[in-house]
This record gives structure tokens, sequence and C-alpha cells, in this order.
């Protein structure tokens, strides 16, 4: 297939992440793949030498980003003719849609995040406008969980809905009778570390209030042999907040901030237990990396999205979203009990194989044929 994938940037983002790792997989299935992007921008996500690049505008101008990008990729399609074009995110996917027209190539849009809020954080109109109005305008849109398909099939007229999770990145740590290590075998130690992992400046939408209040509801004889590890990128106001809920709750000796680590999957591997405290979760990526790593992971289940990650609960603890004493609750069981926190590390190792960036792609791989013909 020659299939086109177009994304704002090649750099920092979640989504764009997901979408050179499809296209460093579908091309390895012999497709032609190019990827259109703002290049701009730095590019910091690794494409393979067989994944063809092309700049998506023309200019730095925000008014004349929008112009040239229909009239670039336009320009491109005319002259590749691809059967399909795979849009990241609700812009570039709309782009993708207006420059395509009259042309008869259908065009994926791809939903990286929830289709539903809690109260606490209810959508802003344009985003819930992008969500259930834009989304009717095409035939095919993939969202993240069965949870999201059976929302939008009520929502999303003729658009066909389909569930494609983001694959994994990172390759599982491998358990052995000598404890972890790597696929390539170097010998991974885990250190008494409960992690959790996200941009500070999002801390509600994160939930570290509540996880820095669970935390404090721990004896002290516990804190001092265990530690909380936050990794995300700060702001100084985030960073002072939560650190100011720290003191709050007489828990700063215990409480570490790593700030953004480049080397997340070292950080990961280190830790022992792994939390998602989050107050919503559209799929939780860095929850499969976690498992990956082999950390027992603990998740605030926001309507089952986190709970249909694990597969089972052997391979996950589930708590209450909101709800600082149930994080609380089951940190203090992994703590204690030790032969679970071993258990579930090594089945949520094995688990996320099943988000590989293979077995992602073969799902990708399948469904673009589908729709091609």
């Amino acid at each position: 297939m020659k299939i086109y994938i177009v994304c704002w940037r090649l750099s920092f983002g979640g989504a764009e992440r997901v979408g050179v790792l499809l296209a460093n997989g579908l091309a390895r299935k012999n497709n032609e793949v190019t990827v259109v992007a703002d290049l701009f921008d730095p590019v910091t996500y690794h494409l393979d030498g067989g994944v063809k690049l092309r700049n998506l505008v023309s200019s730095q101008s925000k008014l004349k980003k929008w112009t040239s990008a229909v009239t670039n990729l336009r320009k491109y399609l005319q002259q590749d003719k691809p059967d399909i074009i795979i849009g990241i995110l609700n812009a570039t996917s709309l782009i993708a849609l207006i420059a395509s027209t009259g042309l008869h190539i259908p065009v994926v849009m791809t939903e990286h995040d929830a289709f539903e809020r809690p109260a606490s954080a209810p959508f802003t109109f344009w985003k819930h406008f992008a969500k259930f109005t834009l989304n009717k305008l095409y035939r095919h849109v993939t969202v993240l969980t069965t949870a999201d398909k059976e929302i939008t099939g009520e929502h999303l007229g003729r658009a066909q809905i389909h569930v494609m999770p983001n694959p994994l990145a990172l390759q599982p740590l491998v358990w052995t009778d000598n404890g972890w290590q790597t696929e390539a075998g170097q010998k991974v130690e885990k250190e008494p570390i409960v992690l959790a992992a996200g941009r500070l400046e999002d801390w509600h939408y994160k939930g570290f209030d509540l996880l820095i209040k669970a935390w404090g509801l721990l004896k002290p004889d516990i804190r001092k042999k265990w530690r909380l590890e936050i990794a995300g990128k700060e702001t100084p106001d985030s960073l002072n907040y939560l650190k100011g809920l720290c003191q709050q709750y007489g828990v700063e000796d215990s409480v570490k901030f790593l700030g953004f680590r480049e080397d997340i999957e070292k950080v990961m591997q280190q830790a022992s237990i792994f939390v998602l405290s989050s107050r919503y979760e559209g799929f939780g990526l860095v929850l499969i990396e976690a498992m990956s790593q082999g950390c027992a992971c603990i998740a605030a289940d926001y309507n089952g999205r986190q709970k249909e990650i694990f597969g089972s609960d052997q391979n996950g603890l589930i708590c209450n979203t909101e709800s600082a004493k149930d994080i609380f609750k089951k940190i203090k069981l992994l703590i204690e009990d030790a032969q679970l926190r071993v258990s579930l590390q090594q089945l949520a190792a094995i688990r996320s194989k099943y988000y590989s960036v293979d077995n992602i792609v073969v799902l990708w791989d399948k469904l673009l044929k589908e729709i091609i013909s």
C-alpha cells in the first residue's frame, strides 16, 4: 500500500510519537510510507530510512501555515496518489480531508484521548465540537478503547469506529531465575520506589494531588524505607504547588520530583510500583510502559479504560478515581505483600507485549487493507 501519515510535528507529543511508530512499523511490512509534517519544528522522533518525509508547511507564520499546509498536501497527493491517509489528531486530519477533496483517497481520523470526562474536568466547547461534530465528516475514525467505541457509536453518524490501541515503544524486561534483566541480558535491580509520571502542569488531570495525599496516609516507618518519585516536565507554579502539598502532608522528605527525563525507561526499571492516579485518562500509554519495565501497577480506572489495558485483575490493581484513600490502600498492599508485588510485576510485563509495535501494526495493516478494498 501507499500510505500517507499526516501529523503536525515530529517531536514531544505522545500522539506524534505514535504516528512515527506506525510509519516505521508499516514501512517494515513493505508498505510505501510517507510522513508529512511541519519540518520547521525540531524533529526528535526517529524515522526509519525507508520512510519518506515531506514538509507540510511553507511558512512559520500562523496564518500561512494553515493555507500552505492544504496547498502543499494537495500537491503531494496529486503527485504520489497514495491509497490512504492517516491523520494524527484533529487539525491535521481536517487538513488532509480538505486537501484530498475530489481525489477519492480515504482519510482515517485518529483520536488519542477519551470521548468523555468527569464533571470535575469537562470538555471545552471546541474540544467537544471537534470530537462530536467534526468527526462526523470522516468515514473512518479510530478510538483507543471499546469504552470510547460504545460512546461514539451513538454520536458520529455514518463514521465507522475502529478500536486501535496505541503501540508500546519500549522493549519489555524479562524475568529469569536470577531476577529482572533487559532483552540484551543486562541485570536490572528493583528499588523501594513508587513512581508516577506526567506533566506537572497537568497535576489536576494526572491526580498528583491525590497521590501526594495518599502518600501522606502511609505510616512514617514505611516512608523511611520507600520513596515516591514523580517524573514529568515542570513549570515553576506547578512544582511549587505540589511541593506545598508535600509540606502540608508532611512528606517532603520522601517525595522526589525528577523533572522531564529522557531516560524514563531506566527510571521505570528501578521502580517497584507505578501509580496512575489520573482523574481521567484516554488510554494511559505510560501505564503500559511501566508494565513493560516490570512495575507492579496501580491505576485509577476511568469507566473501564485502564481495566481494559490490564486485561485481567492478575495484571494490575484498579482503584477508584478521585480517591486518595483507595490509592493509599493499594500502595500499602503492594508494599507490604512482596509476593503479590512480584507476581503483578511478572504478569504485567507479559501483558504489555500485546501492545508491541509489531502487534499493533498488524492490526493497522489489516484495517487499512479492508478500507482500501
